[in-house]
C-alpha cells in the first residue's frame, strides 16, 4: 500500500470475458493495453485495441482509455475501476462501452506467443 491507496499486481490480466490486458503500476499510475481475445474468426487485437492510463485514488482507477489503430474501433472514454483486491477489479462507471467489466490477475508475465 503507498499513500493510503489500495493497490494492485501488475502483470496479465484477463477479463470475465477472457480478453487480454496486461497492466502496470509505477507508484499510483496505472497503465494497460487491452485488446479483444483471440478466436476462430479474429486475431487479438483485430476487433479492439486500447491504451490507457490513469491514477489509484483510494481503492479506485480512474482511467483514460483510447483504442488504437490496430482494431476495427475507434472508441475513447473514461472509466472507474472498483478495486476489490490486489488481483480483481471492476468497472463502477465508464463513458465507453466496458458494461460492468471484470478482471481478474492471471500471471506477472505474459508475451504473446505464450496465449
Amino acid at each position: 500500500m503507498q499513500n493510503s491507496n489500495s493497490s494492485i499486481k501488475p502483470g496479465f490480466w484477463q477479463s470475465a470475458g477472457n480478453n487480454p490486458f496486461w497492466i502496470n503500476v509505477v507508484n499510483n499510475r496505472v497503465f494497460w493495453l487491452g485488446m479483444n481475445q483471440k478466436t476462430n474468426d479474429v486475431n487479438f487485437g483485430e476487433n479492439w485495441c486500447h491504451v490507457g492510463h490513469g491514477t489509484i485514488k483510494g481503492n479506485k482507477i480512474e482511467l483514460s482509455w483510447a483504442d488504437i489503430p490496430a482494431g476495427e474501433d475507434q472508441l475513447s472514454g473514461k472509466i472507474i475501476i472498483q478495486i476489490i483486491d490486489e488481483t480483481h477489479i471492476k468497472v463502477i462507471e465508464d463513458s465507453g462501452n466496458f458494461g460492468k467489466s471484470e478482471w481478474r490477475w492471471a500471471d506477472a508475465i505474459k508475451n504473446f506467443s505464450s496465449l
